[in-house]
C-alpha cells in the first residue's frame, strides 16, 4: 500500500490519516521507520515534528539520520511502515539517488509494508510533480513553483499543497507531460492499494482532485469513502 499525503497544514493538530494508515498494517503496535531526508539541514527538527504529529498513536518509531543511512535496507526489513516526510523535493530525490536508496525502496513497493510520503515525500514516487525549492513570497503570493523530475515509480504527477491558490498554474503545467495527475490538498491523502484508489482526510472540507489526461485534463473531485479503479485512472 502506497499513501500520498498532500502535506500537513501548520495549524492542524489532527492525525486521522496517520491513525488509519497505521491500522492497515494489522499490527497492534506497528514499527514505523521515519525518513526526514527532504529536510537534510533540519533533520532533528523534522524528527521532532513527526513525533509530535503521531503522539497518542500506539507505535514504535525508528528515526533515520545521517549516521544510519547505510542501514536503510536492514531497517526497512524490520519495519511495518515507512513514512517519508516533506521538505525540499529536489534534495530528497537527489539524496535517494546518490545513496542508492531508490534501488532499495523499489524492492518494497509491492510488499505488504505501508509506504507513506507527505508533500515532497509523496512526490518522490512520481514521474514529475510540482515542487517549490526556489519559492519566494511577495504580497501574499508565492512564486517560482516548478515541475520536479522524481523517481518515476508511478507514471503520474501530483501537486501537494494544492489548496494554495497560486498552484492553479499546475492545471496548465501537467498538459506538457501527458500523464494522469492529482491535486492533493494538505490534510488529504491518496491511497493506492493494489488495483484500487481511495481518499483519506483529516478534515472533511479539504479536497483531492484527479486530472484525466485522456479527457483534456478534466478536473474531477475524488471523494472519501469511494473506491476508484486504478487502471481507469493510471492510463497514459
Amino acid at each position: 500500500m502506497l499513501a500520498l499525503i498532500g502535506g500537513k497544514s501548520k495549524d492542524s493538530n489532527l492525525n486521522l490519516i496517520e491513525r488509519k494508515l497505521f491500522e492497515f498494517s494489522g499490527k497492534e503496535k506497528p514499527t514505523v521507520l521515519f525518513c526526514p531526508y527532504a529536510t537534510i539541514n533540519k533533520i532533528n527538527e523534522s524528527i521532532n515534528k513527526f513525533h509530535k504529529l503521531i503522539s497518542g498513536i500506539n507505535c514504535d518509531v525508528i528515526d533515520l539520520n545521517l549516521d544510519n543511512v547505510n542501514e536503510f535496507e536492514k531497517l526497512m526489513e524490520s519495519s511495518d511502515i515507512l513514512y517519508i516526510a516533506g521538505g525540499v523535493s529536489d534534495d530528497l530525490v537527489e539524496f535517494f539517488k546518490n545513496n542508492k536508496l531508490d534501488i532499495i525502496l523499489k524492492k518494497y513497493l509491492d510488499s505488504d509494508k505501508i509506504i507513506i510520503g507527505s508533500s515532497a515525500g509523496a512526490m518522490l514516487f512520481t514521474s514529475v510533480s510540482m515542487g517549490d525549492k526556489y519559492m519566494f513570497s511577495d504580497n501574499f503570493h508565492n512564486y517560482n513553483y516548478k515541475m520536479v523530475k522524481c523517481l518515476g515509480f508511478l507514471d503520474i504527477s501530483i501537486c501537494p499543497h494544492y489548496q494554495n491558490e497560486d498552484l492553479v498554474i499546475y492545471n496548465d503545467e501537467i498538459r506538457y507531460y501527458g500523464i494522469p495527475a492529482f491535486g492533493i490538498e494538505e490534510d488529504t491523502c491518496l491511497v493506492i492499494d493494489n488495483d484500487r484508489l481511495f481518499v483519506l482526510k483529516d478534515y472533511k472540507n479539504k479536497s483531492l482532485y484527479y486530472f484525466d489526461n485522456k479527457n483534456n485534463y478534466k478536473m474531477i473531485p475524488l471523494y472519501e469513502g469511494v473506491f476508484y479503479e486504478k487502471n481507469s485512472m493510471f492510463r497514459s
